[in-house]
């Protein structure tokens, strides 16, 4: 029987490549490049105390952060949502317990905006890049020590082992109490279990990780010149040009900002 000859379709390959040639043109600048740009509007956000110095930083960011760093709205939303509770109990601490010969309503909507402001920026860097480039940056471009730097990343990969263990150790626990209950014991041992369950199993972890390391050699890499990487995070000239470029228009809404007389220095 013969079977036809199937070729693949051209639409499907103009598909492919007009993708490819999308992820070209998309530009992501390097996960350094773009914390020194949320650092550069933050540090104006950090000394005022005025209303309208929060905001239009905040107007910036966030079109750098969504414009730039393709950030997402729905995971942006449900990240700030839960911290802004933090902005909304220094409002109120403001606004019931104020300073003598100080507008409490006036400071209140000060503070709440600055620290909104900063929450905002600082979790949108977050959910913008992924913490294993961030690491690799480190290494490859400012030369984070790669002993410090596979830490990290065998600490981030340990965060859902360990929330593994502790469920299966809560199941385990739940079985274990049914019995308990029938038989009247329990008590106390029941409350010590479960700590001494996870802390057994980041132990565990902990002895892999050595193992890990010393068998990468890390430990003989200190002076003896540069380590490979299968993924590469390279600083280019469009980062330097983006940074700079940032820099200079935070200044430059800065200066503006102290000339027209709205922006009002605060440290504390």
């Amino acid at each position: 029987m013969n079977v036809p000859h199937i070729q693949n379709s051209p639409c499907a390959d103009s598909n492919t490549l007009s993708q490819q040639g999308m992820k070209r043109v998309i530009w992501q600048p390097n996960p350094l490049a773009l914390l020194l740009a949320q650092v550069f509007f933050m540090i104006p956000v950090l000394f005022a105390i005025d209303r309208t110095t929060p905001l239009v930083f905040l107007a910036v960011g966030l079109i750098n952060l969504f414009g730039i760093a393709s950030l997402s709205l729905r995971r942006f939303i449900k990240l700030v949502l839960p911290l802004s509770t933090l902005s909304f109990g220094l409002f109120f601490m403001n606004l019931l317990f104020p300073a003598e010969g100080i507008n409490g309503f006036e400071r209140a909507i000060a503070v709440f905006l600055r620290s909104f402001t900063l929450i905002s920026l600082s979790s949108g860097y977050i959910l913008s890049v992924s913490p294993y480039d961030i690491i690799r940056a480190l290494m490859q471009n400012w030369g984070l020590n790669y002993r410090l730097g596979f830490s990290l990343f065998a600490g981030w990969n340990t965060i859902p082992l360990l929330k593994r263990d502790i469920d299966i150790a809560q199941k385990a626990q739940e079985i274990r109490s049914a019995s308990e209950v029938r038989a009247k014991k329990g008590g106390i041992s029941r409350l010590t279990r479960l700590p001494v369950t996870i802390l057994s199993g980041a132990i565990l972890h902990g002895e892999r990780l050595s193992l890990s390391m010393a068998g990468r050699g890390l430990e003989y890499m200190e002076g003896t010149g540069e380590r490979t990487f299968f993924h590469r995070v390279p600083w280019t000239g469009k980062d330097s040009l983006y940074t700079i470029t940032i820099g200079l228009a935070s200044l430059f809404i800065w200066l503006a900002l102290i000339h027209w007389g709205i922006f009002v220095f605060e440290l504390g």
